[in-house]
């Protein structure tokens, strides 16, 4: 079932119906930026709002909405956070009025979707992990490590997917003996 939605004002009745869908426990594929989200499994909370934590209130207002996923703490543990920009999810996730657990599409879902009149992009989100000591950069996607840093005031540590990768070699140096005179 697709749910088309094309204008915001216009589809309300549409957005009430899917919450609805998904209330009742169907999985619902919503368009983000960061391409579709099946909502109702996953790892990766989607909210509307980034949760209340004044230390990164910063980083919330310069890269969210967009194509960041943190790591945040809670509840004595971690919680993986997007908030995406897309304006049908933000429709959506300001109804539903909580966060919302999504995962990536399976390449054989079938069942309910919500559509938008252009296709969603697939941006790469980058992801941070800002509930550690140090922060660990995770992933690098859309937002690039050196924005983060110096909207962050701090560094991160390269960790994960982020690493270099080791099938590559480094590049030797070759250093040529120089040699400097000194004109009295």
């Amino acid at each position: 079932m697709i749910l088309t939605v094309t204008g915001l004002r216009k589809g309300g009745e549409i957005l009430q119906h899917a919450l609805e869908l998904w209330r009742a426990g169907q999985p619902l594929l919503l368009p983000t930026e960061c391409g579709y989200r099946l909502l109702g499994e996953g790892d990766l909370w989607l909210s509307a709002h980034p949760p209340e934590l004044p230390q990164l209130e910063k980083i919330f207002q310069t890269f969210w909405p967009g194509p960041l996923c943190l790591r945040l703490p809670h509840q004595g543990g971690k919680r993986r956070w997007l908030v995406p920009s897309h304006p049908l999810a933000q429709a959506f996730l300001k109804l539903a009025n909580q966060p919302v657990p999504s995962a990536p599409c399976p390449a054989d879902y079938d069942g309910p979707r919500l559509e938008w009149k252009d296709p969603p992009l697939a941006l790469s989100p980058s992801e941070v992990d800002c509930a550690s000591h140090p922060w660990r950069w995770l992933e690098s996607g859309f937002i690039e490590r050196q924005e983060f840093e110096w909207v962050a005031g701090q560094p991160t540590l390269l960790s994960g997917p982020a690493l270099p990768r080791r099938d590559y070699a480094p590049a030797p140096i070759f250093r040529e003996a120089q040699t400097y005179r000194v004109e009295p």
